[in-house]
């Protein structure tokens, strides 16, 4: 893709990234995963991402890949011609459960957000919270997915299994500088 400029769909229900953008988020993906062949397309409202990998031995460089920050979930969605297709045709505001998307931007007063904001859960699924409970303000992006990293690596590094409670360690700044 060569496209300079972005594109929002559906008051920002889905994302289509710049140039700019795309670099950016492609960059932080790159460090969540560790490897340098991620590049960024979109992402939705929900802060999921959607990437392809352009050196991967299973997954075809065309194929778009969902990534929820949130949950830590990943995997493979659609080729990015259906992506693009379902941009250009608008289908995609469903594929992203746009119809929620408008029920916070009612509740919340919201026209829409911005190129490069998301609406995680108030808290992330995988410290227990409930996507349906959605945060009230936008958020950035990158710094949603760099945030979300960051504490599943606390988690991981401190042997915090699914189910177990969160310790105070996990916050603990001054821990992790």
């Amino acid at each position: 893709m060569s496209a300079k400029q972005g594109q929002v769909v559906a008051h920002g229900a889905f994302q289509l990234f710049g140039e700019r953008r795309r670099g950016e988020v492609s960059e932080v993906l790159s460090d969540v995963f560790g490897r340098d062949d991620v590049s960024a397309l979109g992402a939705d409202w929900r802060g999921i991402v959607y990437f392809t990998l352009d050196d991967d031995g299973e997954i075809p460089a065309d194929t778009v890949v969902g990534f929820d920050p949130s949950s830590g979930s990943s995997g493979p969605l659609a080729s990015v011609g259906e992506v693009l297709a379902a941009v250009r045709n608008g289908d995609i505001a469903d594929a992203v459960d746009s119809i929620s998307f408008d029920a916070w931007r009612t509740a919340t007063g919201q026209r829409s957000i911005d190129m490069g904001d998301c609406v995680p859960p108030s808290v992330h699924e995988f410290m227990g919270g409930d996507p349906a409970e959605r945060s009230t303000d936008p958020q950035d992006l990158v710094t949603f997915i760099a945030v979300a990293a960051a504490l599943m690596g606390r988690l991981e590094q401190l042997g915090v299994q699914p189910g177990d409670e969160i310790p105070d360690e996990v916050f603990d700044e001054t821990r992790w500088q």
